[in-house]
């Protein structure tokens, strides 16, 4: 964890001087019955945890196998029990739909004002919006953004880039080396090698620290400018990496997220630092339960990590939030008075392989292979299935694979697991939003997604 810390011995001698001054300076009647009131204490850092995609059913879900294979609650569930934590409902809506996309939540957070699904930092008219961490640049603060999609996918860059599209993405990784984003820790090799706008050399030209695999972050966590890749495209799903030897130095979240604080706690002025779990989205968009629940789950091991860090260092405000929802992923009730809901998650555990990852080897070999299907769903595909899977593998207008295969299993998949799903889209919900530390006593019980950026640059004492 970082070193020097202010304690809360520091912070009490610091009161104490504060309250002698305050009594030397009014030892008149008048002042002492008119006391001026206290300015609100500023953050001196920002953490910023977001899971994107996840719905209400999602935590719920995951909550529920928590209890019954590990006899704990969710680390999310126990923040409503946090005294010391300021709770909101956050509406979710864009500029052009109430069901957002990633870009337009992200920005919304980033600049302060609803935009357009798809942009990122920039408005209907086409104008640029400045967003969070040039903002925090501006005040001297080292910045970090964490992910495990592409660094230069739609969340991370709402904190720290204007492009029309969010498809842009060498554009965003360009903006990320012209600003100076301090840490970049995630997947997205593809967008600094071969025909793109900067490259890895750009970064070690200005003093990054480049890093491919695990050992060399825990290794350089300490160097105050990282660019980690970690995955040419978005990194491994989790459940993936936990059942694929070949994946074994892919750092996990919570590896990525004590070294950007280990490297971003050394910046005297402070630090911003973004946190996504961003493949629990993408896990929602296939339907598949056993990827999501994975994917929450390493998210939610990121929980206590913030909390100890703000325990030690209580200038940190901290948010926990997501974007949206993703799938309308629910566990159902199963069986007779829904006494099969609890057994279908001990099922789960059968699963030990993404829709995706198994896509992808169908994909290279041209072919179904029902026996690499059953040893990672503890499913027997039928005849209709298997040839219905195969026609897709077939077809080359076939653009997402892994999601065909999820919706063409799907009876069987619910049966199996009791987690059902609304779509494959995003969800118009209201979300949770907590928060901690100094700024966070602004936060009402009910706000709009762009109202977030006012609490963040008034607690950190951003001029905006």
């Amino acid at each position: 964890m970082p070193k020097s810390f202010p304690s809360n011995r520091r912070q009490f001698v610091k009161q104490l001087g504060l309250t002698g001054i305050a009594a030397t300076l009014g030892g008149n009647a008048a002042a002492s019955e008119h006391p001026l009131e206290p300015k609100p204490r500023l953050a001196k850092n920002m953490i910023f945890l977001v899971v994107d995609g996840m719905c209400t059913g999602t935590y719920g879900f995951a909550h529920h196998w928590s209890l019954r294979n590990r006899n704990a609650p969710l680390h999310w569930m126990q923040l409503f029990e946090q005294p010391d934590l300021a709770r909101a409902l956050q509406d979710t809506a864009s500029a052009s739909s109430p069901v957002t996309d990633s870009a337009a939540a992200a920005s919304a957070w980033g600049c302060g004002q609803r935009v357009m699904n798809g942009a990122i930092n920039v408005d209907a008219e086409g104008n640029s919006l400045t967003p969070l961490l040039t903002h925090a640049k501006a005040a001297g603060k080292a910045t970090g953004l964490v992910t495990t999609c592409r660094v230069t996918h739609a969340t991370s860059a709402g904190f720290a880039a204007n492009v029309e599209q969010r498809a842009m993405e060498n554009e965003i990784a360009q903006q990320y080396l012209q600003r100076d984003v301090d840490v970049l820790l995630g997947g997205g090799l593809d967008y600094f090698q071969g025909e793109s706008l900067v490259s890895i050399e750009d970064f070690k030209a200005k003093g990054y620290q480049c890093l491919r695999n695990r050992a060399e972050l825990i290794a350089h966590a300490t160097h105050p400018q990282l660019l980690g890749l970690f995955a040419n495209s978005h990194m491994p799903y989790v459940i993936d990496r936990a059942n694929d030897a070949s994946l074994a130095e892919v750092p996990s979240l919570q590896d990525m997220f004590r070294a950007a604080l280990q490297s971003l706690s050394q910046a005297q002025d402070g630090f911003v630092l973004q946190v996504e779990a961003g493949r629990v989205d993408h896990a929602g968009h296939v339907n598949d339960p056993a990827a999501i629940l994975h994917e929450l789950l390493e998210f939610d091991e990121c929980i206590p990590l913030a909390l100890e860090y703000i325990k030690n260092d209580p200038d940190t405000l901290l948010i926990i939030t997501t974007d949206h929802g993703t799938g309308g992923c629910q566990l159902d009730g199963a069986g007779a008075a829904y006494e099969d809901s609890g057994p279908a998650l001990e099922r789960i555990n059968t699963m030990t392989v993404s829709f995706e990852s198994m896509a992808r080897v169908f994909s290279a070999t041209g072919r179904f292979d029902p026996d690499l299907f059953e040893q990672g769903t503890g499913m027997v595909a039928s005849k209709a299935q298997a040839d219905a899977i195969q026609t897709i593998i077939d077809d080359p207008e076939t653009l997402y694979l892994s999601s065909a295969m999820a919706n063409i299993v799907g009876d069987s998949l619910v049966a199996e697991t009791a987690v059902g799903w609304s779509s494959n889209n995003h969800t118009s919900e209201c979300v949770d939003v907590f928060a901690c530390g100094p700024g966070s006593e602004r936060l009402p019980s009910f706000i709009k997604n762009y109202e977030l950026f006012g609490i963040m640059t008034q607690a950190l004492g951003l001029s905006t």
